[in-house]
């Protein structure tokens, strides 16, 4: 099977003064408290709003209300190695 020689960096690449990726979130987290909102939710849907059987559900929706804490987002390294690595894959600027 015959190879491909690598030459060059392509020429035409576009000027750009640095590549970028705009939102480099590499995962995100869903609030846990929208479960029990929805809980809540169809328990009032189905029993009626106030009713004692979604007395239990309302407490939970209030203490996760309390006490979450949204975690921080992992951020992707992606635009520190990519503007490290684009000078190489531009190539030299001529004068």
């Amino acid at each position: 099977m015959a190879y491909k020689k690598v030459g060059p960096p392509p020429k035409n690449l576009p000027p750009l003064p640095r590549l970028k990726v705009r939102r480099p979130v590499l995962a995100k987290q869903t609030n846990q408290c929208f479960v029990f909102m929805s809980s809540l939710l169809n328990c009032w849907a189905s029993n009626g709003e106030g009713n004692s059987v979604c007395h239990g559900f309302e407490q939970d929706l209030k203490k996760c209300m309390e006490t979450y804490k949204p975690a921080k987002e992992q951020i992707s390294t992606i635009n520190y190695h990519a503007s490290r690595l684009y000078p190489k894959l531009r190539g030299k600027v001529h004068d």
